[in-house]
Order: structure tokens, then sequence, then C-alpha cells
């Protein structure tokens, strides 16, 4: 008798016995479920890694574009009020949306933190950014 991919099921004797018990169809459906859940959680990381991929390539040129603003008014650029800004502007966008930005910024840099010598209130010390280069 040949072996082929034909005759693999005809030739197993328990082939149906294995299929139709109630053990074998939980442990597919659990598997089934398991890859299923794996690739619901893919996606979802897909999707959140496009939408921080988005916001990275719209948000350098917001926070610059923010602090221009403020210099081009003779106003210094507070870290906190263009974070306020940055959040109003982009839609969906968090603080901490606008912190790892500005790290990207100041990594690459293109933005730095000066963060002032004289303490506000209680003892809060105030940050202001500058653009670096053009």
């Amino acid at each position: 008798m040949t072996n082929n991919a034909f005759s693999f099921g005809a030739t197993e004797t328990d082939f149906w016995a294995r299929q139709m018990d109630p053990k074998y169809q939980a442990q597919r459906a659990a598997e089934k479920e398991a890859k299923d859940a794996e690739q619901r959680r893919m996606i979802q990381a897909y999707q959140a890694e496009q939408q921080r991929q988005a916001v990275m390539s719209s948000a350098g040129p917001a926070i610059l574009d923010l602090i221009q603003g403020y210099l081009n008014r003779n106003t210094p650029a507070v870290a906190r009020n263009v974070e306020a800004d940055f959040v109003e502007r982009l839609p969906g966008t968090t603080p901490a949306d606008f912190r790892t930005a500005l790290e990207y910024l100041k990594q690459a840099g293109s933005v730095h933190e000066l963060v002032s010598s004289t303490q506000g209130f209680m003892g809060e010390k105030t940050t202001h950014l500058y653009p670096l280069g053009d």
C-alpha cells in the first residue's frame, strides 16, 4: 500500500473517533481561540504603532511651530504652555505624546529645554523651549 496524502485519512482507523471526541474538540477550540486572541492583539499593537507614528510625524513639526510662534511674539516658550497648545492643536494626542515627541526632538538636536534657575509656586521650576539650528 502506498502512503500518500490522499490515503492518510482512510488508513487511520480512529481518525473520525478522535475528531468527534469532546476533549479533542475542546482542545481544538481552545487552540483556535488562543490563535484568534493573539491575532487580535497583534492587530491592536499594529494599529497603536501606526497611530504613534502618525502622531510623531506631525508632532515634531507642530512642536517646533508652536515654539517659534511664542518666540515670534517675544514671549518665552514655556514647556507647559506649549504642551497645552500641542494637545489642543492635535486632537487625539496626550501630554505623554508631547513629552515623547519633545524627547525625540531634544535627542535629534532640534530643541533645547532650559530649566529656569528661579523657583515658582511651591518650588516649581519653569522650563523654556528653544529651537536649535535653522
